[in-house]
């Protein structure tokens, strides 16, 4: 009598789950040592899994394509696209990324909680150093003064990201509005990102922030945008985000550390490395335009000043 078909899983939640229970041996499922270290090797490495092609993944696990074919079809899918597909909805659905990334912390069993703390502190912040360190070294050379002539050339600067990384944004837009007139964030007006991406074009410029787990209006801001052909400076985690595909100019930024959210240490160091080149590049301009602004903030009262 035939088996009956596999019903296979739905999402990544699911196919974790299964791949515990084939691994226990609880499932009905069972699959071969090969096919077990692959789907094991793609669960590792989610974003990956999600984009790249068969044969980059093949390589990057080292396990043949036709393993990953057959671990697909044994799975219950049509084949491996419908695999990949499962680790792509989960880039932009909301996940366990934080809860487990808390899980991963390592509780102190001292009783002495101020030394516990300053553990951490030490620990947090030699974790951003690495990531720093990773950061400077993945820079192109050429790619910062790329960014600052995409900045110069624009009519009109928008700067987007959701949740963890709009205040990234919010600090980008604020800065860069310092030495540039026409900057600010993506659908602030309250009309949302559609309405201000349809008043963009070619002359402009999107910028845009985002790591894993992807805001689905993120990558779609980031789509429509090359659609219309509006350049995009991207800030992304990885080469294989879907922020990145059409973008003019992206920047690979390191999340990894013991913080339960991604670590953004690395990404206002890169931030504030941008801007001070594009002061650096305007020369007197710049000083100019930053008078400019101080007359306005002291004619209008901005600073607290306590003898007032």
């Amino acid at each position: 009598m035939p088996n009956d078909p596999v019903q296979p899983p739905a999402n990544l939640t699911e196919l974790k789950q299964l791949t515990l229970a084939i691994n226990s041996k609880s499932s009905n499922l069972s699959l071969g040592k090969r096919s077990r270290e692959a789907l094991t090797a793609l669960l590792n490495i989610p974003e990956q899994a999600a984009f790249e092609s068969i044969n980059q993944l093949g390589n990057s696990i080292n396990i043949s394509s036709s393993t990953l074919s057959r671990l697909a079809t044994r799975l219950g899918y049509g084949g491996f696209n419908e695999l990949q597909r499962v680790f792509r909805e989960n880039l932009t659905e909301p996940s366990s990324f934080y809860s487990d990334k808390a899980t991963r912390l390592e509780l102190s069993n001292t009783d002495n909680k101020k030394s516990a703390c300053q553990d951490i502190l030490l620990k947090v912040a030699n974790e951003e150093i690495s990531n720093i360190q990773k950061m400077v070294a993945s820079v192109a050379p050429g790619q910062i003064s790329d960014a600052i002539q995409m900045l110069y050339n624009a009519r009109s600067i928008k700067v987007f990201a959701q949740r963890q990384f709009y205040s990234l944004a919010t600090f980008f837009s604020y800065c860069l509005g310092l030495l540039h007139d026409q900057v600010d964030v993506l659908g602030e007006s309250g009309h949302g990102a559609p309405h201000s991406l349809a008043q963009m074009g070619q002359q402009d410029l999107l910028i845009v922030f985002g790591a894993y787990p992807y805001s689905r209006l993120t990558v779609e801001s980031c789509r429509h945008a090359q659609l219309q052909g509006i350049p995009t400076l991207v800030f992304s985690d990885s080469h294989t985000a879907p922020l990145n595909e059409g973008s003019a100019n992206t920047f690979i930024l390191p999340t990894e550390g013991s913080f339960y959210s991604n670590s953004s240490g690395a990404w206002i160091v890169i931030i504030e490395s941008i801007l001070t080149a594009y002061a650096q590049t305007l020369g007197n301009e710049a000083v100019s335009k930053l008078e400019r602004r101080e007359l306005l903030f002291k004619d209008m009262q901005v600073v607290y000043n306590q003898h007032q």
